[in-house]
């Protein structure tokens, strides 16, 4: 018997290869709907914070643009990959998201208990760091080279948000953790459920949990030539759908 979260790896297409190959076809799904229904996962309220890139935004995109051009003219161009990664750092550390989140925080400041902030860089969370300040006192940071402690200090109650990044995708179950704030996210499918998984586990001293997710989703701005919508714009399309299947789901826009 395989079992796997995530069968499907997206942009990894060797890594869902290696599975049907070793272990075989998905013979049978039991997704996230089915659940909540179950009562396996608790429900969750889902909040997109909607925000265009600004001047400054784009004139980073620029300089990737021209550091891919530089590189293809002198023979080494970037990969598809790599052009990829270095346009999502700008969109995942854009400052345009600083003062919504403040506003958003400043009218929930409940959104902070038991939770979860996700970011991308050192420096972003520093930022986000100096705001959550202003509503409570009982949070850290947790990166890379952070004492483990404070992992323990949250899970036991000592802190109530943590702002961290990638490392707590995985490997963590506090059954209290309520709420889960999406400054950063990857496209890949596979860490927005590992992210949001983390919220939605039961808790045994609160039957009635009803978890909360706040996810930033870049839209398309007023220059853009593209009809596709942004990573972020499919991912909340995704969550929003499952709306439509489980009556437990509530979307809400800020």
């Amino acid at each position: 018997l395989g079992l796997s979260a995530t069968p499907e790896r997206e942009y990894d297409a060797d890594g869902t290869a290696f599975i049907e190959r070793h272990v075989g076809p998905v013979i049978y799904r039991f997704g996230l709907e089915d659940a909540i229904r179950r009562g396996i996962l608790a429900p969750f309220d889902y909040y997109p914070v909607e925000w265009k890139p600004d001047e400054e935004d784009r004139g980073r995109i620029k300089q990737v643009r021209k550091r891919a051009a530089a590189r293809a003219a002198e023979g080494n161009p970037m990969s598809d990959a790599e052009l990829w990664i270095e346009l999502a750092n700008v969109y995942k550390t854009s400052r345009v998201k600083i003062p919504l989140f403040a506003d958003l925080v400043g009218n929930r400041p409940d959104l902070l208990e038991r939770c979860i902030i996700f970011v991308a860089t050192r420096e972003f969370g520093d930022e986000i760091l100096d705001i959550v300040h202003m509503h409570r006192h009982d949070f850290h940071k947790y990166f890379a080279d952070d004492d483990s402690d404070t992992l323990r200090r949250f899970a036991r109650g000592d802190l109530e948000c943590l702002i961290t990044c990638h490392r707590l995708s995985e490997g963590i179950d506090i059954q209290s953790l309520r709420t889960v704030i999406l400054l950063s996210s990857d496209r890949a499918r596979l860490e927005t459920i590992q992210r949001i998984g983390r919220c939605l586990r039961l808790d045994p001293a609160n039957p009635t949990k009803r978890a909360q997710v706040v996810d930033f989703i870049r839209v398309r701005d007023d220059e853009s030539t593209s009809n596709e919508p942004t990573a972020d714009e499919a991912r909340r399309d995704w969550l929003v759908r499952s709306e439509e299947h489980t009556s437990e789901l509530q979307s809400r826009q800020y």
